[in-house]
């Protein structure tokens, strides 16, 4: 895809002359806009799990690779390459263009006839969708100041709890209307399953936004570096970075691998042990998604952009860090509490702190990684983070269902060993980067 993007001008903007902050929240709003259609996507499929397995004949190991492999791998694969576009093409067009892609992709998921013409779905909505965030970030470092890019950084991420709880809210009242509609009798969507149907209705909307996109401005780059770099020299680069890169991906990587499993296999969690349907799922765990997410991505932001104008240099790993190891305890408790509504309060508590680290990630590497690099290191973030996080995380879970409780009615002990077991990993990798980030944060911010 990246071949048919126009090239864009590389010259270095006036460092005095930031965009007009207007502008830049404009691009914060399409950012995140495109993103809440990503997270339907990507998300409503989890409310599907036992229609889909029943349609297909599946176990959830089978389920979970829809997940984890058929989205996270070629997530993860195509992350890289598209983020090098990013660096060295038009990105507003580079989105726009994806956009269309996962869009078309995720409207065919609800044509899909057997098991792997879904897994194929799938397939086309991660490739497209993994064009947003290295994308994305690199256009809003080139709109705000770096002591200002907290909250542009948090208003972007924190789209992505509303999107999944907008999904579950919007998925399940939309899966409850589909059941038995006089939709699926008659005209363009007759002879489907109110899943399939679901799918076609939540993917069209992407392809509206479209337009939007490319009639923004795209930014003139900033920064040291504004010079088109080699993947040989991004990887020399990240080769001399190592000290603070590999320790903050892999404690980054824990933070994903907890989020795709809380929200791939809440719903489970919610049927099977306390019996609820689609709906009470879709507006429980929707809202409380939408409420601690979205709050707790906005307070990283805030206090990150504080403790920065305090003069800590390592401020988003600060607030990280503080964040996962409160969304640690919490997180391990909520599966095991006796009634739905205090699992979902300790899961409003862990979403809340457990989102706090998205924005801090985002905000840390943009700070230290020159221009030309920074979508390049990002979709290294993203490729890296995706494939622990989503590969790894929710078909664990299924494997400990399936294959050591043997017994899917016990799902809240395989969520309670993983998210126990990420936790603290992610605490003391982000305390071994703190040291080296705040020298290479000295280096290039001065």
């Amino acid at each position: 895809m990246a071949t048919t993007i126009p090239a864009d001008n590389v010259r270095a903007a006036d460092e005095s002359a930031w965009p007009k902050p207007s502008r830049g929240w404009l691009l914060v709003a399409l950012l995140a806009l495109a993103s809440v259609v990503s997270q339907f996507d990507r998300t409503v499929i989890n409310l599907m799990v036992e229609p889909i397995k029943a349609e297909f004949g599946l176990n959830d190991t089978a389920f979970g690779a829809l997940q984890s492999v058929a989205f996270g791998i070629f997530y993860v694969i195509a992350c890289i390459p598209l983020g090098r576009a990013a660096d060295n093409t038009n990105r507003k067009w580079l989105i726009a263009i994806c956009l269309l892609f996962w869009s078309l992709f995720a409207m065919a998921s609800g044509l899909a006839k057997t098991y792997w013409q879904l897994f194929l779905t799938r397939i086309g909505v991660a490739v497209g969708e993994a064009s947003l965030t290295p994308a994305g970030l690199s256009m809003l470092s080139d709109h705000f100041p770096p002591d200002k890019l907290g909250r542009p950084v948090s208003g972007f991420l924190m789209s992505a709890p509303v999107g999944q709880g907008l999904a579950f809210i919007g998925g399940g009242s939309l899966l409850t209307a589909l059941t038995g509609s006089e939709m699926l009798e008659s005209g363009w969507l007759a002879g489907l399953e109110p899943w399939q149907a679901a799918f076609i209705l939540i993917g069209a909307p992407g392809v509206l936004l479209v337009p939007l996109f490319l009639l923004i401005r795209e930014p003139a780059r900033r920064g040291p570096q504004v010079d088109q770099l080699s993947a040989k020299d991004t990887a020399r680069l990240i080769g001399r970075m190592w000290r603070a890169l590999v320790p903050m991906f892999i404690g980054f990587a824990m933070v994903l691998l907890v989020a795709y499993s809380i929200a791939i296999w809440t719903p489970a969690l919610l049927q099977r042990t306390y019996g609820w349907n689609a709906e009470q799922i879709g507006w429980g765990f929707g809202l409380v998604l939408i409420v601690f997410g979205m709050t707790g991505v906005m307070a990283a932001g805030f206090a990150s952009d504080w403790l920065a104008a305090k003069g800590h240099r390592d401020a988003p790993l600060k607030v990280a860090c503080a964040g996962f190891a409160v969304a640690g305890i919490s997180g391990v408790l909520a599966p095991l509490m006796p009634s739905p509504y205090m699992a979902l309060a300790l899961l409003g508590v862990t979403l809340f702190f457990g989102n706090m680290p998205f924005p801090c990630a985002a905000t840390s590497l943009q700070l230290i990684v020159p221009n030309r690099a920074r979508a390049q290191i990002s979709a290294v973030y993203v490729t890296f983070t995706t494939l622990v996080g989503l590969g790894v995380g929710p078909t664990v879970i299924g494997i400990m269902t399936d294959f050591v409780f043997q017994d899917p009615s016990q799902i809240r002990y395989s969520m309670s060993v993983v998210i126990g077991c990420a936790a603290p990993i992610m605490v003391v990798m982000l305390l071994l980067a703190m040291k080296p980030y705040r020298r290479f944060h000295e280096e290039m911010q001065g």
